[in-house]
């Protein structure tokens, strides 16, 4: 466990097979809404587009994962990094070698340093890896930013960046 920017003690741990329906409700979460628009409905997830991102999660070489949970062992975010392949590559994919991140914190939980808690957790085994974020999430943007990506490839609304 270690104390959070909230006072809560918050351990942050390895993915189990037990996370996997928590990580497909992050994933849906991880899906940036603008503010004053609605979220998209769950059957999103069975878009390809999004499903790669965790379909058969641990089956791929490279699947890992990381979960806060608060000290009651209730999850409260979770961070992976999937390698996909050139032919089904995800939004922020820039090569087959290198992991592209997704993460999500749990609304009530976010501002409190979690996100980047489990970045770092996984930064530390995966040096190197891409992402896709929303420009108009500044907050999100910023903690990439300090945390060594830099921007790659703006493509509308949103941009890839890589760390190196």
């Amino acid at each position: 466990m270690r104390p959070s920017r909230y006072g809560r003690a918050v351990m942050l741990r390895a993915w189990v097979p037990d996370d996997v329906p928590f990580l497909w409700d992050m994933l849906l979460t991880a899906i940036h809404v603008p503010d004053g628009h609605e979220p998209p409905p769950k059957s999103i997830l069975d878009d390809p587009a999004i499903a790669h991102y965790l379909a058969g999660f641990g089956t791929l070489e490279g699947d890992d994962a990381v979960v806060a949970c608060d000290q009651d062992g209730r999850r409260l975010g979770a961070a992976w990094v999937r390698r996909l392949p050139p032919d089904d590559g995800g939004f922020g994919f820039v090569g087959a070698d290198i992991p592209e991140l997704s993460m999500a914190v749990l609304p009530e939980h976010r501002g409190r340093g979690l996100g980047r808690a489990m970045l770092e957790v996984l930064l530390a085994s995966h040096p190197v890896m891409s992402l896709s974020v929303a420009t108009d999430n500044a907050v999100a943007v910023r903690l990439y930013k300090s945390l060594g990506f830099a921007e790659v490839r703006p493509d509308g609304t949103s941009t890839t960046m890589v760390r190196r």
